[in-house]
């Protein structure tokens, strides 16, 4: 399945609901096209003194979906004919967003034919206790027979039948306020709501057909997620609480600059207040991404590969920290690792940026999402 048929001609607000920032497009879709965006933004979450992380992203939401309307409507409507937006599709990260990976089962002696029925039976026993919250999606996002991905399972004969379902939720109050913000700002009647782990994986799964097994961590401003795919499948995902904006208040706090051409590398020698500060980040930051990785070790073997996001001020800190003995020691492997860090480039052949759009990479991933999932 490619990433770019579509059966007709529509406009989408996507929105990117992080855990330091929410960002906004205006994505346009045709058929037989790659999507194209035609104007972004990207709006801060500023906590205030004594208020709570929720009320300040609802904030941060207000004020982008006004900048959206503002700005990027007339502009919308100038190179496509309609500021019409069809549907609005929200990724929300951690700590919003808690995602879990269920594996649901069927096994017997003697063959028997997998049904709808079937499916909606083994799904059922998977259901976790939401309670308080609501669920953005419980999907089957691979049927196994005999141990074979198998896309069109129904009338198939087997004997063992496995569904590994993704299962991502919210506080039913956050997904409320969200949801009406939303349809407050855009009149749209469908406004759908996702998570990183399923966005991510379906998008570099078609980027990079051939990579079978690979891990991929988002690094925002709070928050890290990961997400760890074992032959072509969706197995596990994690979320740390620590994030990149410790990394760019100490550069802020130590007065230093990233030097030209170093891909974000920052110089630790600027300063020895500057230095203990990033020490400290890099440290907890190590101590979440290390601990989750020995979580999934457990249960699988660590691939090699790494897709890593994140903001262009850090990725090339990034890089070096994911290379240091701490990490590398959980492979017990001197082998080195493959770490791919996408950014705009990687995307662009997929997805047209036109108008006042600007790069923005989280964006374009959800465009490629959005336009997926209506094939």
């Amino acid at each position: 399945m490619g990433l770019f048929k579509k059966p007709e001609r529509r406009s989408v607000a996507l929105i990117d609901i992080g855990s330091g920032s929410v960002g906004g497009a205006f994505a346009h879709f045709e058929a037989l096209s790659s999507p194209s965006i035609y104007y972004t933004a990207r709006v801060p979450i500023e906590v205030r003194e004594g208020e709570a992380p929720d009320t300040s992203m609802l904030r941060a939401l207000e004020v982008l979906g006004n900048i959206l309307i503002t700005h990027g409507a007339p502009l919308l409507r100038q190179e496509t004919g309609s500021a019409h937006i069809d549907s609005v599709v929200a990724s929300v990260a951690a700590p919003w967003q808690d995602t879990k990976i269920l594996v649901g089962s069927k096994e017997e002696e003697k063959p028997f034919t997998f049904t709808h029925s079937l499916l909606d039976d083994i799904a059922g026993k998977c259901e976790i206790d939401t309670k308080g919250r609501t669920r953005c999606q419980n999907s089957v996002i691979a049927t196994i027979l005999n141990g074979y991905e198998v896309n069109d399972p129904f009338g198939k004969r087997t004997k063992r039948a496995d569904l590994v379902i993704l299962s991502s939720s919210l506080e039913e109050a956050i997904a409320q306020n969200i949801e009406r913000a939303l349809r407050k700002v855009f009149h749209a009647h469908e406004v759908s709501l996702t998570a990183f782990a399923p966005l991510s994986y379906a998008v570099i799964r078609d980027m990079y057909p051939h990579e079978k097994d690979f891990l991929i961590i988002d690094v925002e401003g709070e928050a890290t997620d990961l997400a760890f795919v074992k032959r072509g499948l969706l197995a596990d995902v994690a979320s740390v609480p620590q994030g990149t904006n410790a990394l760019l208040d100490a550069i802020s706090r130590g007065h230093t600059t990233i030097t030209e051409g170093s891909a974000g590398v920052i110089d630790t020698g600027r300063n020895a207040r500057f230095a203990q500060l990033v020490g400290k980040m890099e440290e907890d930051w190590l101590c979440g991404i290390t601990d989750a990785l020995k979580s999934f070790s457990t249960r699988h073997a660590l691939p090699r590969t790494i897709f890593l996001l994140a903001d262009e001020q850090a990725r090339g800190f990034l890089e070096r920290v994911i290379d240091t003995p701490k990490v590398h020691s959980l492979w017990l492997s001197d082998e080195p690792l493959t770490v791919i860090t996408l950014s705009e480039k990687h995307i662009a052949q997929h997805v047209k940026t036109k108008g006042a759009a600007e790069g923005d990479l989280f964006l374009a991933m959800m465009a490629l999402y959005s336009n997926k999932q209506s094939l």
